[in-house]
């Protein structure tokens, strides 16, 4: 017995280590076949991973448009208002968490492609700290600053008040809204673009029901749009973290038990930080943008927030394309293939701006029908129409500067969209527009500004790509 025991105990050893071996070899094959975008045909698995993107931002956008219409026809272009002056100041607080999301899935793709477990667990496991820390404080600094922020830009009375109601309900819900967004972030570094639309598509439907019943049903005004949005985006939030949880295997990840690795945060920071003030600076820009819109007084500013929703449905196409070829960058970039990394860059601007151009010229030619969906107002709805029209070669000229961006992020490369966004989109941007508007007291000169500089952000982003700069970055990868 004595001799036969360590034979009996070697074998079981064997035994258990095949069966985990054969249990990690499952999960690789499960992740090569569902999620590994470093093998196959470019093109299918460009569209295969970007239509649930461009299918959940355009969910995404219809329940902001519910929200709008709903407000616009039964509140008034006052409350339309509040929230087109709401969105710059939220997004400028909210740049710099974005940041977080973006290092994540740059992390989290990259070491996905390399196969690097060990770091792609920490990846995860930091993100969800940093997002729980990052909401948090997110939350306290927008419920001191927002009404400060709102005297600042000159907001009209009959609109301050609706805003300030609707800020203070949005910041209260921050932390668990977070969650969808790095959640989703972190899930589509990995392949999966798939479930999070599905999320989505279910808190797009709850929030529709819920904007009806508070609005509608209950009058409870504009109070009503932002308890409907916090509910909706906070189930959402915690959907995703429960699935992620039970569904560690299916990724091979496993962060039960790990104590979160901070050198991994601050990777994640450095990579995040300059995209997190690209989001702040541009929203600066809006800012001080609104501030020149609010001077025209409550049928501009509600033309504007009209064209703001109609624009994220224009920007849908690249947007979409951007978040892909970030994941299918890092994961190549990581497996170390620079010729299908650049061939993918290629065929994701041929596609984007092919459905760029389609959704534009919609736009262009029945702008006035699409504005007549959210108000009756025919001051407003001709004054969007305008806009509209103003903005239609702006949408086609950005779309490299959005892939681009996307692109370059994909190995860490967060700096060069920085520099683009503050020179273009803050500097010249508003100095040209409030150069015109002061010459000719014309405010579709400032849309007319807009277009101008997405050109020369496009340009700048394109030339930096072209000469290579960005592949510098690919040394420090995994």
């Amino acid at each position: 017995m004595p001799e036969t025991a360590p034979i009996f105990t070697n074998h079981l050893k064997q035994k258990r280590s095949q069966t985990k071996s054969s249990e990690r070899t499952s999960v690789q094959l499960t992740r090569n076949r569902q999620a590994d975008m470093t093998e196959g045909n470019i093109i299918h698995q460009l569209l295969v991973f970007c239509w649930p993107l461009l299918v959940g931002n355009v969910f995404q956008q219809l329940y902001n448009t519910v929200n709008a219409i709903l407000l616009g026809n039964y509140i008034g272009s006052d409350a339309l208002a509040a929230i087109g002056v709401f969105n710059p100041i939220n997004n400028l607080l909210l740049g710099l968490f974005s940041g977080i999301s973006t290092g994540a899935t740059v992390l989290v793709s990259q070491s996905y492609g390399a196969k690097n477990s060990e770091k792609l667990n920490q990846s995860v496991l930091v993100a969800i700290w940093m997002t729980i820390l990052g909401g948090i404080f997110i939350s306290i600094v927008g419920e001191t600053v927002m009404n400060p922020l709102l005297r600042m830009i000159g907001t009209p009375a009959e609109v301050f008040t609706y805003a300030a109601e609707y800020s203070r309900i949005m910041f209260f819900g921050l932390v668990t809204m977070f969650f969808y967004n790095i959640l989703s972030g972190i899930l589509r570094g990995m392949g999966d673009s798939v479930i999070p639309l599905l999320f989505l598509i279910f808190s797009n439907i709850l929030n529709v029901g819920l904007l009806y019943f508070f609005i509608v049903i209950l009058g409870t005004g504009i109070k009503g749009a932002a308890y409907g949005t916090v509910i909706s985006e906070t189930t959402a939030g915690i959907l995703t973290f429960i699935y992620l949880l039970r569904s560690q295997e299916k990724y091979g990840i496993s962060i039960k038990g790990l104590k979160p690795d901070w050198q991994i945060g601050k990777q994640m920071i450095n990579i995040g930080l300059p995209a997190g003030l690209q989001t702040s600076i541009f929203s600066v820009g809006f800012l001080l943008q609104q501030n020149l819109i609010n001077s025209f007084g409550p049928t501009v500013i509600a033309a504007y927030a009209v064209v703001t929703r109609i624009d994220q449905f224009a920007m849908l196409p690249m947007n979409s394309f951007a978040v892909g070829i970030t994941a299918f960058v890092g994961q190549n970039t990581g497996a170390r293939k620079m010729n299908r990394t650049i061939e993918g860059i290629k065929q994701t601007l041929i596609l984007s701006q092919s459905l760029t151009i389609a959704l534009v010229s919609i736009l262009f030619f029945f702008g006035a029908n699409v504005m007549a969906l959210f108000t009756n107002d025919l001051a407003v709805v001709q004054s969007g129409k305008l806009i509209l029209r103003t903005l239609s070669a702006g949408y086609i000229l950005v779309n490299a500067y959005t892939v681009l961006s996307g692109a370059v992020r994909g190995v860490g490369d967060t700096v060069a969209p920085l520099l683009a966004s503050f020179i273009c989109n803050v500097i010249i941007r508003v100095s040209l527009a409030y150069f015109l508007v002061k010459m000719t007291g014309n405010y579709q000169l400032i849309f007319v500004s807009i277009s101008f500089s997405w050109a020369l952000a496009s340009a700048f982003l394109w030339i930096y790509y072209k000469k290579g700069f960005w592949q510098k970055k690919i040394r420090g990868i995994i």
